[in-house]
């Protein structure tokens, strides 16, 4: 098994092939975050605004798990992984909200989800 890493520099993609084991942790880009780190999250945007932005404001591109990264190797900041069996339905593209909205009315017939998800609250 492995996973595809692409690098866009210009028009460029960059592929390398990593190997992966079977059980290995990937992030799927949930973030659950602390009223608190709004504040630096809010900092971090404004040093990126004055520096990335000017250079290429159509493409600047503010990413959380960047920035997460980058704290994380500065030692600001730690996180904890969370594990989780659970199948993750990305939608980045149009094409992708059929099999999405699919996979969830399987789910509700499945009664893996109340029709109303805060009817118990």
């Amino acid at each position: 098994m492995s996973r595809r890493i692409k690098n866009w520099s210009s028009q460029v993609a960059l592929v390398i092939r990593i190997p992966l084991w079977r059980n290995s942790l990937v992030s799927m880009n949930m973030w659950g975050l602390t009223p608190d780190f709004l504040g630096v999250l809010e900092e971090g945007f404004k040093e990126f605004f004055e520096k990335k932005v000017p250079g290429n404001p159509m493409k600047a591109e503010y990413l959380i798990p960047i920035f997460i990264g980058e704290l994380l190797e500065q030692g600001k900041m730690s996180v904890k992984v969370l594990k989780t069996n659970d199948t993750w339905y990305g939608m980045t593209y149009h094409e992708d909200v059929a099999a999405v909205k699919d996979s969830f009315k399987k789910m509700l017939e499945n009664g893996v989800y109340k029709a109303d998800l805060f009817a118990d609250l």
